[in-house]
């Protein structure tokens, strides 16, 4: 008979139990074995639980923004209700040249390529805006502003400059269209026609607006945007104080009480609103969410 057939699984036991007391101090392998594995299950379970809730909070994220976006709010009054700064650049150029290998100079056309990078919008002709979202976080002053002009943009060109201005488009920029008319084909346009909420805001930015003030002060409009598009978003926007004033300007609580649907229903028949009925519950059920996450 192998002797090997006897002596293998003393030789494993013996082996086992010498380790158990040198490392384990007495514990059984498979105890310290299942522990383990009880152990990376509880920390599996952990971390799914995170992810989820980290899923959570991106949707809710998300929500938030689309729902600003499709809102329609005016840029002014965005901006009117954000309370930090917001840095843009204002550049007209003219006259743009590099060297040749020669020594001479020839014209080009360089400006306007390199700032696309920074999302710029056309007001018409050579007068451009870097809007706050795209203006780099440290630049912050005229030595800055210099520095990104010479860096980012010239590179070693020239070009002459009508001017190049850094400022707070909160505090230092008036816009305002006094045509009496909407024009189809305009040359030229003001800082709000060009503007969206994606170039005013970062995503961070746009969370502490909607949450701190949109959705706190009871927008209707902002409420109606999950359900509403195209014409009749447009028709509540364009009768959103005349809505408000006949609700007596409800907040985002009395917008989530069930007793306004009646109330709300008779206000957005009268604009013209298909549906009013649903279309008021699904306000009221819109303010509930955003009530309750912000208790």
């Amino acid at each position: 008979m192998d002797i090997s057939i006897i002596w293998g699984p003393i030789v494993s036991w013996f082996t086992t139990e010498i380790l158990n007391r040198i490392f384990f101090r007495g514990r059984k392998t498979e105890e310290i074995i299942n522990t383990y594995e009880k152990r990376l299950k509880e920390k599996d379970k952990s971390i799914q639980k995170l992810e989820r809730a980290q899923k959570k909070r991106e949707k809710e994220k998300r929500r938030i923004i689309q729902s600003i976006k499709r809102s329609g709010l005016s840029t002014d009054k965005l901006v009117e209700r954000y309370n930090k700064p917001l840095n843009a650049i204002l550049i007209s150029y003219a006259t743009q040249v590099e060297q040749t290998g020669t020594g001479y100079y020839k014209k080009c056309k360089f400006v306007q390529e390199e700032i696309r990078r920074f999302n710029a919008k056309g007001l018409g002709g050579a007068d451009f805006l870097i809007p706050p979202a795209k203006v780099p976080r440290w630049v912050k002053n005229r030595n800055d502003l210099e520095t990104w002009f010479e860096k980012e943009i010239l590179k070693g060109r020239y070009c002459k400059l009508r001017f190049l201005i850094l400022f707070d488009l909160r505090k230092q920029a008036f816009w305002k269209s006094y045509v009496p008319y909407i024009q189809k084909k305009p040359w030229n346009y003001t800082i709000g026609e060009v503007l969206d909420v994606e170039d005013l805001f970062t995503e961070e930015q746009i969370n502490r607006i909607a949450l701190s003030n949109i959705i706190r002060d009871g927008d209707i409009v902002w409420l109606a945007s999950g359900l509403l598009s195209g014409t009749e978003l447009e028709i509540i926007h364009s009768n959103q104080t005349l809505i408000e004033n006949k609700l007596g300007k409800p907040s985002l609580r009395e917008f989530a009480d069930d007793n306004i649907v009646s109330e709300l229903s008779v206000a957005v028949a009268g604009i013209g609103i298909s549906n009013p009925d649903e279309v008021s519950k699904a306000i009221v059920d819109e303010a509930k969410f955003w009530h309750s996450r912000l208790k």
